[in-house]
């Protein structure tokens, strides 16, 4: 963008926010102004119809007093005498009532309850609430306006009474308060109404325009507002009503058609901004045209410039004027001047720095056949790129190694700065070369040794962990056990274990601690050692994983935690007692091949916290029905299309099981089914089995076995 256009583009802001500014300021103005005679407005109009309020008031405290002397009604009423009371009241009012000056007439109990009334209505509206009648009764005498149904406001006097059943009295006259509203609309050459605190229009002189209107007013303060109806200004004044009992009532709205006064307020305000952007666009024009001829002679001296920059010293510039852009001219002059005694300069320069190449080139070719055979190309090759550079490619600066930008960006000291570099950087790459190497070697004998001696800390790990775990179980008449674990690491976190007790009871369980490796190989064993303490003494199940529960979640720093499936196996009925720990569900084979998953949900996993209540269920194994317990290395073994092996293919495998009997059989072919299944793929879990077959009631018991045989054998 050219300057002049930016000149005229700043000056053309300055202009747009100095007249905003002074709108802006104009309006503020205007609203400030108004103000003062808003607030007269306000004041005059309420000042009117108070006036009005209070010619009203007087007129009904009159009638209250001829009322309150008339020594007839005052005997009617001592003696409680409702009908000739109420004919006394009709006496009194009917005049007024039938000229519709006056709605009603009440005298009210202590508590608001009315027991004489002129109005014909069965419940009449109240003219004074409770707080009212209280003030009364302490002696006051107010007047004013009251709302007192939806649509209705009342214009009521009220003075303390007679005695009724032994309890004050007060008598209250109220009158429609359309007449001052008429009297105040005719005051203000206006249409006028009555708004309730809600906003809702009670009573108006024109309510068609009310509806057209369509304001709303800020309740308790007054305000002015201008509203547009049928293409009629209107100035709309609202002024808030005190009630009798000195709270709000609503609003007084005045709707006076302003439509002369402000149209040409409009008018006038329009012609300003008329005006306005008339005297900018001419300022802004002219000041464009101005700057535009102004700076051609600087545009030209900009064109010489950049014929110079492109080498092209032919370009000449003729000073016209003495001005500022004049003394650019002659400045460019001197330029262009300077600029073709560089050049020679640079041609000069150019022949002896190609003469320093060829010297520097034949002694660095020289040194070079003293370096071993790689760092001598390599520094035959940083010369010839030298050369290449000093000569001036076509290639751009960003692609030339950092040798070649150094000669271009130094003609004379590029070539020596460069070969110094190119042969310190040699031999500090070797001396760093060497050191690392020594390094490496010292490291990697570290690590060897240190690799050699966790490997066979973990082989005696492994070792220990299968040694723990229980010997292949001697088939019995009653029943036959499996279990087998491969583990995915050196150790691991599964275990399980089965032991009869001295009741000729099967104990087995089958857990999977959370976690991989040594950390979950200790808090295995540490979990295999306790149940299996607790479970020489204790019968039942739920009891023994709520006391390995309460003994693990102490001083469990580590938040480790195990799942897992501990049973009571009674091989004389089939029964079997168990508790499930957030471990996969127990799988039923029957003989004939029916495969089932055990249907009960488990309970919280072991460690967690403590304090937990432990459930134990019970199946009833048949003869020749098998259970199967699994970990989730299993059923989450992983193929190399990543598909999962799942429960449901674990059950089809146990379907195809039903011609073989053995639980060893069937262990072994699952485990088969799932390497099949991986199909070479690293084994990303334990899998851990333990399979428990009832064969049936043996024909005779079985005689006892020592506690401490038992827990040898186990």
């Amino acid at each position: 963008m050219l300057l002049s256009t930016r000149i005229a583009l700043f000056v053309s802001l300055a202009f747009i926010l100095a007249f905003g500014s002074l709108a802006v300021i104009g309006l503020q103005r205007e609203t400030l102004a108004a103000q003062p005679y808003t607030r007269i407005a306000i004041a005059g109009q309420e000042a009117l119809w108070r006036e009005i309020l209070h010619t009203e008031t007087r007129r009904l405290s009159m009638l209250r007093e001829r009322i309150v002397a008339d020594t007839a009604v005052t005997e009617a009423f001592r003696k409680e005498d409702l009908p000739t009371l109420r004919r006394l009241a009709l006496n009194w009012t009917q005049p007024w009532l039938t000229s519709g000056e006056l709605s009603d007439l009440q005298i009210l109990d202590h508590q608001g309850r009315i027991i004489v009334a002129s109005s014909a209505l069965a419940e009449p509206p109240r003219l004074l609430d409770i707080s009212t009648i209280a003030a009364i009764l302490d002696g006051q005498e107010p007047t004013g306006i009251r709302q007192v149904s939806s649509d209705g406001f009342r214009i009521v006097a009220a003075k303390r009474y007679e005695a009724w059943d032994g309890t004050p009295t007060v008598l209250a006259i109220g009158s429609k308060a359309s007449g001052p509203l008429k009297s105040f609309a005719e005051a203000m050459n206006a249409e006028s109404y009555l708004v309730s605190t809600r906003g809702r229009l009670v009573e108006g002189t024109e309510s068609q325009l009310w509806q057209k209107l369509d304001l709303t007013f800020p309740q308790r303060i007054g305000s002015v507002q201008q509203a547009e109806v049928d293409d009629r200004l209107y100035a709309v004044t609202a002024i808030p009503l005190a009630d009798i009992s000195a709270g709000s009532a609503g609003l007084l709205v005045a709707a006076q058609d302003a439509t002369e006064s402000l149209r040409a307020l409009d008018r006038l305000t329009m012609l300003t901004v008329i005006v306005m952007a008339v005297v900018a666009i001419l300022t802004v024009g002219g000041l464009y045209f101005y700057l535009r001829y102004s700076f051609n002679p600087l545009r030209r001296a900009v064109t010489i410039l950049a014929a110079l920059a492109r080498g092209d010293t032919s370009a000449t510039l003729v000073r016209r004027s003495d001005d500022e852009i004049g003394q650019i001219a002659s400045a460019i002059t001197e330029l262009r001047h300077n600029l073709v005694a560089l050049n020679e300069a640079r041609r000069q320069r150019e022949l002896q720095r190609r003469r320093q190449e060829r010297f520097v080139r034949r002694q660095m070719e020289s040194l070079a056949e003293t370096l071993e055979p790689g760092a001598r190309e390599e520094v035959l090759g940083d010369l010839g790129r030298i050369v290449a550079a000093t000569k001036g490619g076509s290639e751009p600066v960003e692609d030339i190694d950092p040798i070649a930008r150094l000669i271009r960006e130094d003609d004379q000291l590029g070539p020596i700065a460069a070969v110094l570099q190119q042969m310190s950087g040699r031999v500090v790459d070797q001396h760093r070369r060497l050191s690392e190497l020594v390094a490496r070697l010292r490291e990697a004998l570290v690590r060897e040794t240190q690799l050699a001696t966790l490997q066979q800390e973990l082989a005696i790990a492994r070792d220990l962990q299968r040694s723990v775990l229980p010997a292949d179980f001697p088939e019995r008449p009653t029943f036959a056990v499996k279990g087998l674990m491969q583990s995915a690491n050196e150790v691991g976190g599964d275990f399980y274990d089965f032991f009869e007790r001295g009741d000729g009871k099967l104990v087995f369980v089958i857990a999977d601690v959370s976690g991989k490796g040594v950390p979950a190989a200790f808090f295995m064993a540490i979990s295999r050692t306790l149940l299996k303490a607790i479970a020489l003494f204790e019968n039942d199940p739920a009891v023994c994983v709520r006391q390995l529960n309460d003994l693990l979640v102490v001083d469990n720093d580590q938040m480790m935690f195990v799942t897992l499936v501990f049973g009571v196996f009674d091989p004389r009925t089939g029964h079997v007692d168990y508790v499930n720990a957030g471990h996969s569900a127990p799988i039923r084979v029957s003989p004939n091949g029916g495969v089932s998953v055990v249907p009960e949900d488990s309970d919280m996993a072991v460690a967690v916290m403590d304090a937990v209540e432990f459930t134990s269920h019970s199946i009833d194994l048949s003869p020749g029905e098998m259970i199967v317990l699994y970990t989730d290395g299993v059923s989450e073994a992983f193929n190399a299309e990543g598909d999962q092996f799942g429960e449901t293919r674990l059950l089809s495998a146990l379907e195809g099981f039903r011609d073989v009997s053995g639980p060893d059989a069937v262990a072994q072919g699952i485990l088969s089914t799932v390497k099949s299944f991986e199909n070479g793929v690293h084994q990303s879990d334990d899998i851990t089995l333990l399979v428990v077959r009832f064969s049936g009631p043996a024909q005779s018991p079985a005689p006892s076995r020592p506690l401490e045989a038992l827990a040898g054998e186990g």
